[in-house]
């Protein structure tokens, strides 16, 4: 197991007594895969996240606040800026998160990401729809029925005999 070289308590809180007990990273690791599996997850640079947890979420079932351009602009910036979850929260929640010395609080961060999200839920999810409607319509041009046939002998071509076994499978 690596060894823990910086804590990072002034952002999680955490610090070498916390990890006296803990679980093995494999097992919690573990553990996080089964709770996150078909979930949708919020959060803020939620991808900082996984990968120090060395784990992939599929892309359509995450909602980055930090990379969102609906947040961005209900709060005034530019498209491009990533803003911190605790400015979000102030400009947008009107609530203050993140204060003292004692580090972040991670259920506190949550609910904050959480209620950002809620802001631009539905914008943000008939976008992600149309998008995905839109990548349905273009996988129906790669059915069997508008490849040729190879040298008109009734057999597939190679790209269509690969691409549907990609994806039938």
């Amino acid at each position: 197991m690596p060894r823990v070289t910086d804590y990072r308590t002034p952002w999680s809180g955490i610090s070498k007594h916390h990890l006296r007990d803990a679980m093995p990273f494999s097992q919690a690791q573990q553990e996080i895969l089964t709770i996150l599996q078909g979930k949708v997850v919020v959060g803020h640079s939620i991808y900082n996240d996984f990968d120090a947890l060395d784990v992939l979420h599929p892309g359509h079932m995450v909602r980055d606040i930090g990379a969102s351009r609906h947040l961005s602009r209900l709060a005034g910036f530019p498209h491009k800026r990533c803003p911190s979850l605790k400015i979000l929260a102030n400009k947008l929640l009107n609530r203050q998160i993140q204060v003292g010395r004692r580090g972040h609080c991670s259920v506190e961060d949550a609910h904050a990401a959480l209620d950002l999200y809620k802001l631009v839920e539905g914008e943000w999810e008939r976008e992600l729809q149309d998008e995905l409607q839109d990548d349905d319509a273009s996988k129906h041009y790669m059915q069997d029925e508008y490849w040729p046939d190879h040298e008109g002998g009734g057999q597939r071509s190679t790209t269509a005999r690969r691409w549907s076994a990609l994806t039938h499978h």
